[in-house]
């Protein structure tokens, strides 16, 4: 099976594009397996259509660029999950071309192959909600991009300014879709600092490029005078480091162990290795070094959440391709890529059809949105969520600013300043909820604070509070 990608034939690719169409059919029939982050973006997208300024009408940390590619699909598709698989299954194959692409123009290897695209494609298998279209994969299409533009200029003889201003361009607009890509810069600095007699002023034109997409949404929260909300709400994140956690680091290091392995063995091998060009062991630690930021950013950054593992793929592709590669005996060879191959598999298979009691391995509790039947009557009604669980906004409507917890418990968990208490009120009497769910028993706090909102809500038990009718 592997000597059939080794073959240099672009048809390889619309195979592995089939196949992973067929192996997604489960999850793109079926709705059980809705996430708490894509209900998130599918909000965002709908409250941006409905006329809510993102990180102003809405408060959320999402990159400016997703969440306005999150309002198109709603436009187009309203509350749609399969749109957003569909799309994200197209990207994510764009990404397996791209990868591919970069490797053949580059000669990372020391023969024409698929096997990057091969392993690309595998990844995506390794948990069931990598492909669908996240900030994490939107913004990784550019890092690619930019990753092409810095082995241009590590060549010698493609240096030119428009590199390094393409570089800038890319790592600027990655962040502005998932901000943690920002530090992804770090790599293309070390490479060029390493590999490269850069000159300053090229570097300037790297920091530029960077600056121009941020200056542009700038612009757009200076017209409107919500600059700080700009910051606080987005830029502010890259040193917040304050995340949520859907998936523990034991479901993660049991779908993941058998490609770990791999990886570090094939780390280990490649670049302590021999018969490669200079240029190829340029690469090569430029790849690593990728990795390794790309394991900072998931620590401290990651939700944990499934989608974020696809920051890895192009690094992991990179290194497992030459691995197998490196194995002359055919038989070896293909042996170990089976046993790798269907490892992935059952794991997939596994946790998608519950069976190998893996659901009592890999917890996917806090990850997948389970609806309670006390939701039902949210249905069309306007709803404030005082928590994280924002599993209600599935029946209702998203009201008022406060969306994204870790943001809004800076105002709501603070009712004690009076300027605090004149924004909330502001903030609540702009889009008033027609039912208020208290996960954290704030409410009688904060009406407590604001009398005069709390005399329009009627406790109804379980947290719930229900707006009075106006003939009451």
């Amino acid at each position: 099976m592997l000597s059939y990608f080794r073959i240099n034939d672009p048809y390889r690719l619309v195979i592995i594009f089939i196949v992973l169409i067929l192996l997604r059919l489960p999850f793109l029939i079926s709705s059980n397996w809705l996430t708490i982050p894509e209900l998130s973006w599918m909000i965002v997208g709908e409250r941006m259509n409905e006329g809510a300024l993102l990180y102003v009408g809405i408060w959320d940390d999402i990159g400016p660029f997703s969440a306005f590619t999150f309002q198109i699909i709603d436009f187009l598709f309203g509350r749609s999950q399969l749109a957003l698989q569909l799309f994200g299954l197209v990207l994510f194959f764009f990404q397996i071309f791209y990868m591919n692409y970069i490797s053949l123009k580059h000669k990372m290897y020391n023969e024409n192959n698929y096997l990057p695209a091969l392993f690309y494609g595998i990844f995506g298998l390794t948990f069931f909600n990598i492909i669908t279209l996240s900030p994490q994969l939107l913004g990784l299409t550019f890092v690619l991009l930019s990753l092409n533009s810095l082995f241009n200029h590590i060549e010698t003889r493609n240096k030119s300014d428009g590199n390094l201003l393409n570089i800038g361009l890319y790592i600027g607009i990655a962040s502005l879709f998932y901000i943690p890509y920002f530090i992804m810069v770090f790599v293309h600095i070390l490479g060029l600092l390493v590999f490269t007699n850069t000159v300053i002023r090229r570097y300037l034109l790297l920091v530029y490029g960077i600056i121009i997409p941020f200056i542009l949404c700038w612009m757009v929260y200076a017209w409107f005078g919500n600059t700080y909300e700009f910051y606080a709400n987005y830029l502010h994140s890259l040193i917040s480091y304050e995340t949520d956690h859907f998936i523990t680091y034991k479901s993660l290091l049991v779908v993941l162990g058998t490609t770990i392995f791999f990886f570090v063995i094939a780390s280990l091998k490649i670049l302590s290795g021999f018969g490669f060009t200079i240029f190829q062991v340029r690469i090569q630690k430029t790849m690593f070094f990728a990795s390794l930021v790309s394991l900072f950013i998931f620590v401290l950054y990651s939700a944990k959440d499934g989608y974020s593992l696809i920051m890895f793929f192009p690094w992991v592709a990179f290194f497992l391709s030459h691995f197998f590669l490196s194995i002359r005996h055919v038989v070896k060879r293909e042996i170990s890529f089976l046993f790798y191959f269907l490892s992935v598999l059952i794991l997939y298979f596994g946790v998608t059809f519950h069976t190998l009691n893996l659901d009592k391995i890999i917890d996917l509790d806090t990850l997948l949105l389970k609806v309670k039947t006390s939701q039902q009557d949210l249905e069309n009604k306007k709803i404030l969520v005082l928590g994280t669980d924002i599993s209600p906004y599935y029946s209702g409507l998203q009201a008022t600013p406060y969306f994204n917890w870790n943001l809004s418990k800076k105002h709501l968990e603070h009712l004690q300043f009076y300027d605090n208490m004149e924004l909330i009120d502001k903030n609540l009497r702009s889009d008033i909820p027609d039912v208020i769910i208290d996960q954290i028993d704030l409410a009688p706090e904060l009406f407590n604070s604001i009398p005069m909102l709390g005399s329009e809500y009627i406790n109804t038990g379980d947290g719930i509070y229900k707006r009075k009718m106006p003939n009451n």
